[in-house]
């Protein structure tokens, strides 16, 4: 998971840019909802900004970085999804099957049947995930530690809530790196105790993380890397050293998939190299032949 990096005023910029009405009109919509003291629905159009998310993203998922489709199937694949939940939020892990044993690291927060409302058209409150992490685990599901605060209308200023997820689009919230690293391909907290500890755990646990699914698909870049790395140290040629560095620079950039865990396997490699070579060559041959 990384930080999409963009200046608040920036994407408002590039909204604006793509539809110069759609700020406006997601105002009034929002005075609808305040009126109405909940989420009413109505005529949805913040898909119509889709393609400034998928474009800040990199066509990837913002949960767990697996590079997506393309805008030509964006409607499919990319969808838009609300941080906090618009319109009710239930507690979590609740009833679900697959956490049925599973004891968060904190407390998680109270339900509420009317959500976050006043979020539905912040765009601060949107990214753009897989069909996986938007609609098979997040849901309308928003673990928190501290009180719900459902009546800010400002992203930027939720912090006493304490969210147990990590925002990653724009500067509002912790950088994702900064509280969960890899060792090899599985995901890990990078503390040990305390608030960020169980944000990374939460997080980690609620996407699913460190499913097979993903972790083989990481193995399949860490095993890429490692070898690109070996080939870079043996190339003699300075042709040969420049590919090899821009092909790894490529693999780590934020526009690749599973970046996070490929920076994080870099830094092992020139930190650890022994553990890095032995991870490396397990995760190669992990790799479709």
């Amino acid at each position: 998971m990384i930080r999409y990096d963009v200046d608040p005023a920036d994407l408002i910029a590039r909204i604006q840019k793509m539809k110069p009405k759609w700020i406006g009109n997601a105002e009034k919509r929002k005075e609808e909802y305040k009126k109405a003291g909940k989420y009413t629905g109505g005529t949805e159009f913040w898909a119509q900004v889709k393609d400034v998310y998928i474009s800040l993203q990199h066509e990837k998922c913002a949960y767990c970085e697996m590079k997506l489709a393309g805008r030509r199937y964006g409607s499919k694949l990319h969808e838009v999804e609300h941080f906090r939940p618009k319109s009710r939020v239930r507690t979590w892990p609740g009833t679900i099957k697959r956490l049925s044993k599973y004891s968060p690291p904190c407390p998680t927060g109270a339900a509420s049947t009317t959500g976050y409302y006043l979020l539905a058209y912040n765009p601060f409150n949107y990214a753009i995930a897989c069909t996986r992490c938007n609609s098979s685990l997040k849901s309308d599901y928003f673990p928190v530690k501290g009180k719900r605060m459902l009546m800010e209308e400002d992203a930027g200023k939720f912090a006493a809530e304490q969210a147990l997820l990590i925002y990653p689009v724009s500067n509002i919230d912790t950088q994702p790196e900064a509280l969960i690293g890899f060792v090899g391909v599985t995901a890990v907290p990078l503390h040990s105790a305390g608030h960020e500890y169980e944000r990374a755990r939460v997080t980690i646990d609620f996407f699913d993380l460190n499913h097979e699914d993903l972790t083989t698909r990481r193995a399949e870049v860490v095993g890429t890397l490692y070898l690109a790395l070996k080939a870079r140290g043996m190339a003699k040629r300075p042709h040969d050293i420049h590919e090899f560095d821009d092909h790894i620079a490529s693999m780590i950039s934020e526009q690749s998939a599973f970046s996070s865990c490929a920076r994080a396997y870099l830094a092992l490699y020139r930190n650890d190299p022994a553990s890095a070579v032995k991870i490396g060559k397990a995760a190669a041959q992990m790799r479709p032949r």
